[in-house]
């Protein structure tokens, strides 16, 4: 068996054609003992040049099994950085749990899982930062790792087998982003050699030690952070452009850029929001997860764009694109059989 192979089916990528019998050295129909698996993957964290960190939280489970498959494909070290969802005034059903923490997926194709204290204002700040934090002192038990790649759980690489690609592309610079304009670079995507990565978020956690209301915002604090410590600082050739040709950070278009050239970059939840507003087509089912009935998925979701995904009948989407209009006064709540009172499968014109 290659070692691909081996390295995607212990990943939950390919599927074993059955579980291990009894004993350690019965081989199993795909050919592999346990004594196989403890030989070729009990040291899997010393091995990888590049480690992935996924910020996640709860807001980005129904991505998450696409966007982890993705990175997992690479051959990276993949830390899913998870945000603490619970506080402990906040009672705890069987279902809110389920609803707001990882499934067993999620942990498979992780190679490894941190979740950092729980903290209370500024998720967005507070809770990134210490997310990769927690995360850096993984890769810095490894000697091995010499890039690592800062990402969010609703992003994706549709080509994972070129992220060498990216890793010659960043060069003689010390960090690049997906998504850059001037000194600001987007937290989203974020490449860094190892020794860079360090300085910058040790520095950080200098600062980020003494809180403040609100928090610092990520990518001013880096900002400074980069010029302070003199980082050499690189930018993609394309950037990705808004309809308007400004600078897009959140490639919410699927635009083409450099990022999307070399690896196949996407924002999986701003490219679902945007269509969302504007009624053009959905992502595709593929990205999506509909674990237990399309739990991680609000109740509007499941009423209308997870029935569409389920059925392929048009009138789900219909619906979703009147619910959909940025201002509520624009927003339309209609009954299913307005759209028809048969199901409508061709396709739109």
């Amino acid at each position: 068996m290659n070692e691909k192979k081996l390295r995607n089916m212990i990943a939950g990528l390919e599927p074993w054609k059955e579980d291990f019998g009894h004993g350690m050295e019965q081989r199993s129909k795909d050919g592999m003992s346990w004594y196989d698996l403890s030989i070729n993957c009990n040291s899997i964290p010393c091995e990888s040049n590049t480690a992935i960190i996924v910020t996640s939280w709860t807001g980005q489970l129904k991505w998450l099994k696409a966007t982890l498959s993705s990175y997992r494909s690479t051959g990276a070290f993949v830390i899913l950085a998870y945000d603490n969802p619970f506080y402990p005034w906040v009672p705890k059903s069987e279902a809110q749990i389920i609803r707001c923490m990882p499934n067993v997926n999620h942990y498979i194709l992780a190679n490894s899982v941190v979740n950092k204290h729980i903290t209370y204002d500024a998720d967005k700040r507070n809770g990134w930062f210490w997310s990769v934090r927690y995360a850096q002192g993984i890769i810095k038990n490894f000697s091995n790792i010499k890039y690592v790649y800062i990402t969010n759980g609703d992003c994706i690489f549709d080509k994972p087998d070129s992220l060498n690609d990216l890793l010659d592309y960043l060069g003689d610079y010390d960090i690049m982003a997906g998504q850059s304009n001037g000194d600001i670079l987007h937290t989203a995507s974020l490449l860094c050699k190892v020794d860079a990565f360090h300085s910058i978020f040790d520095r950080f956690a200098e600062i980020m030690r003494v809180p403040i209301i609100g928090s610092h915002s990520p990518e001013g604090t880096l900002s400074n952070i980069l010029k302070d410590l003199n980082i050499k600082v690189g930018h993609p050739a394309k950037q990705s452009l808004d309809k308007d040709g400004t600078i897009d950070m959140y490639a919410r278009y699927n635009p083409s850029s450099t990022w999307k050239e070399l690896v196949g970059f996407r924002n999986l939840f701003a490219e679902q929001e945007t269509a969302w507003n504007e009624g053009t087509k959905p992502i595709p089912r593929k990205y999506v997860d509909n674990y237990i009935d399309w739990i991680y998925f609000s109740g509007e979701e499941r009423e209308t764009i997870c029935k569409y995904w389920d059925t392929n009948d048009k009138r789900y989407l219909y619906m979703w694109w009147d619910r959909g209009e940025d201002s509520d006064y624009n927003r339309l709540y209609y009954p299913l059989e307005h759209y028809g009172d048969l199901p409508i499968y061709e396709d739109l014109k």
